[in-house]
């Protein structure tokens, strides 16, 4: 009873994968407005009803599916050594990453940006998840040093993150400019 109890959770939670990563292609491939239910049941291949299970709407799986991302990149940043002899070295080593990797996405982040700027309730599971894995992120490159408050920093690098993107997706800052200001602001915050 209680493997069959797995294999069913499993399962569902791999159907959930693949709702998200669906979301998440469609967002990729067509921007905010190809993101439909519809579209993600047929390319998820499940049921329109499975997807409304996991998530009210695009937005929700929109903001899941960024800090799916998040967090797969922390995971794979944890793997090796990262650069830099300071926390603050560290930490634009790990933003600069970061940065990189939505510099060569700017149409799913461009509807990643519009879904994180819904107001619906039900996103704010989502949203935290994204917040906690942008502090991951930050306390990760940090590292332990107890006279830098790594949760501060995380933070403003998250308020930074979310100010300087947004400008970028609406046209008012040139590729690359994420990243710029992040390296500012990591210098103004841990100036080693």
């Amino acid at each position: 009873m209680q493997a069959e109890a797995t294999v069913r959770e499993q399962r569902r939670e791999e159907r959930r994968t693949r709702v998200i990563e669906s979301a998440m292609r469609l967002a990729l491939d067509g921007g905010y407005d190809a993101v439909h239910m519809r579209a993600v049941a047929d390319r998820a291949e499940v049921a329109l009803g499975t997807i409304y299970r996991y998530f009210s709407g695009k937005d929700e799986m929109l903001i899941a599916g960024l800090a799916e991302w998040l967090g797969l990149m922390r995971h794979r940043l944890e793997k090796a050594p990262i650069e830099g002899d300071t926390a603050g070295e560290r930490l634009s080593t790990v933003l600069s990453a970061a940065s990189t990797s939505t510099d060569n996405v700017p149409v799913l982040m461009g509807a990643l940006v519009t879904a994180l700027g819904t107001t619906d309730v039900a996103a704010a599971q989502y949203k935290l998840a994204v917040e906690r894995e942008v502090r991951n992120l930050v306390v990760m490159a940090i590292g332990d040093d107890d006279s830098i408050d790594a949760f501060g920093v995380a933070r403003v690098i998250g308020h930074v993150w979310g100010s300087s993107i947004s400008r970028w997706i609406g046209g008012l800052a040139d590729t690359g400019s994420v990243g710029v200001e992040l390296r500012h602001a990591v210098e103004m915050l841990l100036d080693d």
